[in-house]
């Protein structure tokens, strides 16, 4: 249980606005709360969208070395 205490005391500490928003309740809640939320998550699946392409791009170029240069680009950096 201390573990998450310490997280969410973390994310508290970095994120003060945003912990203020969720603590409104019912009619506490505003119009332009939901719509910060809706943006918020609509800004977040763009970013993991462009992080998903990023890695398939990696795994691609990783692979493209290894079947040209005989090179395994992901032993290599582990030695």
């Amino acid at each position: 249980m201390g573990t998450i205490y310490r997280y969410l005391h973390t994310f508290e500490e970095e994120n003060p606005k945003l912990v203020e928003q969720m603590k409104k309740q019912g009619p506490n809640i505003i119009p332009e709360d939901y719509k910060k939320l809706q943006e918020e998550v609509l800004r977040l699946k763009c970013e993991l969208k462009r992080e998903k392409l990023r890695a398939g791009f990696y795994e691609e170029m990783v692979a493209f070395g290894k079947e040209v240069y005989g090179i395994d680009l992901k032993k290599a950096g582990t030695k």
